[in-house]
């Protein structure tokens, strides 16, 4: 390996070795001598037949993947409807409230899905399993135990001793989510030019699985098995529909388990781990170690993962979690209102991921984000103003459906950045470590998924019994949104077009600096612009609703908080670390 001198002018040199690398476009004659070797290496410059079946064995992992996920949403149908109506209207349908026995309040909602939400947090402990032992083995056994897992929680016990059960399945079916295992698989198998497509699909699978879901709660499909258990109210012989949901769930296993066989492990694995058995016989320590991702030169991708990771899936978690609150309380939307404007608004989500790796690969990583990031503050503004134009409790159909619009177009935007956030340190990181870094920074992005219920809890219900409001909590929201998108800006590479082994190679161990001077200047710009107009904002919202001041001040400044935490760290990995 060639060594780098730390003197001050080769490392003047590197970086305008990178700035020229950036404004010259790759000649044909460079492009086609990287295909050779790419192609002698053992690696497919287009897509080969082996290569479509890796993406169909992916999309149907990702699919029930995905469908697990959204199932416990769906399963919390009943919120906000009074005990009598529930019942009258569940007579052997019970919801997951009133299976349990279950108070359906916001709160205890919340605290449902936090607990639940614990396993992914833990899944960084099997993560490092993946480097160690091989993607391949990894997949089926993630996979068949989520299946079993989301099998056995479509059997829970009635009554408040069975919903144990219920969240022990849950949060054994998120520490065995195999999502993120597939995406690994794609990013190290797809030609450099169509990475970011074949990863953005399978992501984009995720969200399919989701809407599909949603469609079968909709259509209020039930799988003809008794339960073991019965339930008290009138049983009919047949699962509940959010049982259904999880049992459903058994097709993945079905589908999963045959075409395994032809899955082959990833040459980038296979090479990675005959050096790291070469280095065994040497007496020589392992590269690939739970702690690896956490030296100091994996700062930067860790970084841009964790930081930005988290933030986005606050602002997704909120939207998921409570935006059904949002428009039943404020919007003054119909329970069955409700289910049909979710699914325009989960198609949005499931096009803009379907479609992100196809504008990265054609646009760039960074302009991509960018645009998404305008798309997403338009329909950001779209949600937030018309609740204060509500009246009463009179439904306007108008102001309703200009917030669907703006939610159609602000997760479509979102789903794009938050995907930048998934592929872009999947890029940095090299083989050895690169299903290890993404269990922490996955740990961390997902813990957000424990804090968003009591944040926005705290906010909206506790907060908000004085003025504060779920219209207020995602006016909120798009603060945490400027200061994501700020992070990707600051650290994140342009990687369209470039091999794995290039990227890690310029962009971690060479310490190369990627400059991209105009979207980091707008970006200060519009840090601090929309900095001053959130707070015009708040206190503009203080002035025309019953909300008092003092609560605004405190939500403002944990938010305000928050992102000048995150605009310190990205400054400090700046100044010391590119």
């Amino acid at each position: 390996m060639v060594e780098i001198s730390n003197k001050p002018d080769s490392k003047k040199e590197i970086i305008e070795a990178g700035k020229n690398t950036i404004k010259k476009p790759i000649s044909p004659e460079r492009k086609k001598r990287r295909e050779e070797r790419r192609a002698r290496s053992g690696f497919p410059i287009k897509m080969t037949g082996y290569l479509w079946f890796v993406l169909i064995f992916a999309n149907i992992v990702s699919f029930f993947d995905g469908w697990g996920s959204i199932a416990i949403m769906l399963a919390m149908a009943g919120w906000g409807q009074t005990n009598l109506l529930r019942n009258f209207q569940q007579i052997g349908n019970p919801d997951l409230f009133t299976y349990f026995g279950l108070s359906n309040t916001p709160v205890i909602m919340g605290i449902v899905l936090s607990i639940a939400g614990t396993g992914v947090v833990a899944a960084v402990s099997f993560k490092y399993l993946v480097d160690k032992f091989g993607r391949r083995p990894l997949t089926l056994y993630t996979a068949i135990a989520f299946l079993l897992c989301a099998l056995a929680t479509s059997f829970s016990p009635p009554g408040p001793e069975g919903l144990l059960f219920f969240l022990i399945f849950r949060i054994l079916a998120n520490y065995f989510l195999s999502g993120d295992v597939v995406v690994i698989i794609i990013a190290e198998e797809s030609p450099d030019h169509l990475r970011a497509r074949l990863m953005g699909v399978v992501m984009g699978m995720s969200s399919i699985g989701g809407f599909a879901c949603g469609i079968i709660q909709t259509l209020k499909i039930r799988v003809p098995i008794p339960n073991p258990w019965g339930f008290s109210l009138n049983w009919l012989g047949s699962m509940s529909v959010w049982q259904s949901l999880y049992f459903i769930n058994i097709i993945g296993f079905v589908l999963i388990i045959p075409l395994f066989f032809w899955l082959k492990e990833t040459k980038r694995f296979e090479a990675m781990k005959k050096y790291e058995d070469w280095r065994v016989k040497k007496g020589l320590k392992p590269k690939t170690t739970w702690f690896a991702p956490l030296q100091k030169r994996y700062l930067r991708p860790m970084a841009l993962g964790m930081l930005g990771g988290f933030l986005f899936q606050v602002i997704y978690s909120a939207q998921v979690m409570f935006f059904g609150l949002y428009l039943t309380k404020q919007m003054k939307m119909s329970q069955e209102l409700l289910g049909i404007v979710t699914l325009p608004i989960l198609l949005a989500a499931a096009l803009g991921i379907m479609l992100v790796g196809s504008f990265m690969d054609r646009w760039g990583r960074l302009p991509t984000i960018r645009i998404a990031s305008y798309i997403t503050l338009l329909g950001g503004t779209l949600i937030s103003a018309p609740a204060v134009f509500v009246v009463g409790d009179i439904p306007n159909p108008v102001l309703q459906a200009i917030v669907v619009v703006g939610d159609c177009l602000g997760i479509f935007g979102l789903v794009i950045t938050v995907a930048g956030v998934m592929i872009l340190p999947v890029e940095m990181f090299p083989t050895h470590i690169r299903s290890t870094a993404m269990g922490w920074i996955s740990a961390i992005t997902r813990g957000a998924m424990i804090l968003t219920p009591f944040l926005m809890m705290f906010g909206a219900e506790e907060v908000g019994g004085l003025g504060l409001t779920y219209h207020f909590m995602f006016i909120f929201m798009d603060m945490i949104f400027f200061t994501a998108v700020y992070v990707i800006y600051m650290l994140a590479p342009e990687s369209k077009g470039r091999a794995l082994e290039e990227i890690v190679a310029t962009e971690v161990y060479a310490g190369r600096e990627k400059i991209h001077k105009e979207m980091k200047k707008e970006s200060y710009i519009l840090y601090l612009i929309y900095i001053a107009s959130f707070m015009l904002l708040s206190f503009l919202y203080v002035q025309t609703t019953k909300a008092t001041l003092g609560n605004m001040i405190i939500m403002l400044g944990f938010y305000t908080i928050l992102s000048l935490a995150g605009f310190i760290l990205v400054y400090y990995i700046k100044k010391h670390y590119m």
